[in-house]
């Protein structure tokens, strides 16, 4: 079996032959070329301005509203030639085609994450109380672009779109349920709708806490959730109430062990974890977050993972 073949299985839930490890290879993520999260920093296609760090994390947004709640009807979204991001992705995922890898598409800042970069974090939060219907006009303009980036990506011949939209602190939701509720999933569900006609997968990043609205996701139509961040939810409660419909990537902890702990820590943490989110697929192992982790530790998780494996196929 091939691991993209081992990776489809996990996805669907058929009993892979090995637990996937995100970064394996099984698994190739194509960034459309357009300007989201600029690396080095400067303006993105919304403009809202970010700040370069020069290291793995990546940029940061300088936390200045591009927006405010009064001027939401002057938004235009970005000029993107949608046509041009399609041919772009379509002549990576064929360079592609030989290599045993799936290859799925980002879109990345997707809905809560873009409204609230440009309106800025208290003024967004306030507003989606005060005068939630200038929040919907502002969203219906970011999802109007974001279903035709979305149709762009599928297009390309991609086997799935990740969607990256940030929705939970460490202990909550950003908004409260019956908001997200109202906001972001209905929204939300004509972006996935998109993907599923076209017959690919739907990925969804969200760190934080997000338990309340797990069932909503699986409602909607998500087939694989990550990172799956376990000190702010219950993973294994979501295996065993919802593994039957929904699949899982990430789960191992770099809030704690992968990044303080020592490497027996590490070994019997990762093994619990894998043992555990793995039974009967559905899971793709990776850390929780992608930061640099002690190399000790790194070494001792991908050691472990291996001999869960080799466990699997004994």
């Amino acid at each position: 079996m091939t691991r993209k073949e081992n990776l489809l299985r996990a996805i669907t839930r058929r009993e892979p032959l090995w637990i996937p490890y995100r970064y394996d290879g099984s698994l190739t993520l194509l960034r459309p070329p357009v300007r989201v999260r600029p690396e080095a920093g400067g303006a993105d296609d919304w403009g809202v301005n970010w700040v370069g760090t020069g290291t793995v994390e990546g940029s940061y947004p300088d936390g200045k509203p591009a927006l405010s709640i009064d001027s939401v009807e002057t938004l235009r979204a970005p000029e993107t030639d949608f046509g041009w991001v399609t041919a772009e992705l379509r002549r990576e995922v064929d360079a592609l085609s030989d290599r045993d890898t799936l290859v799925v598409g980002y879109n990345e800042l997707t809905l809560y994450e873009r409204a609230e970069l440009l309106l800025g974090t208290t003024e967004f939060l306030t507003a989606t109380e005060l005068c939630p219907e200038a929040v919907e006009r502002l969203l219906e303009t970011v999802t109007d672009y974001q279903l035709r980036l979305t149709q762009a990506i599928v297009s390309s011949g991609v086997a799935g779109v990740r969607f990256t939209d940030d929705w939970g602190t460490q202990v909550s939701l950003f908004l409260a349920p019956r908001q997200w509720r109202r906001l972001i999933k209905p929204r939300l569900k004509r972006l996935y709708q998109a993907v599923r006609n076209a017959g690919a997968f739907v990925f969804q990043h969200s760190c934080g806490h997000i338990e309340e609205i797990v069932p909503d996701l699986i409602e909607i139509g998500v087939d694989v959730l990550d990172p799956c961040q376990p000190q702010a939810n219950d993973i294994f409660r979501w295996k065993a109430e919802y593994g039957k419909d929904l699949s899982f990537m990430g789960g191992l902890d770099t809030q704690g062990y992968l990044s303080f702990g020592q490497p027996a820590e590490v070994r019997r943490r990762v093994r619990e974890v894998a043992m555990l989110m793995g039974r009967g697929g559905g899971f793709i192992a990776a850390p929780s977050h992608s930061i640099t982790i002690p190399e000790d530790n790194r070494r001792a998780m991908l050691e472990t993972l291996e001999e869960v494996n080799r466990g699997l196929g004994s």
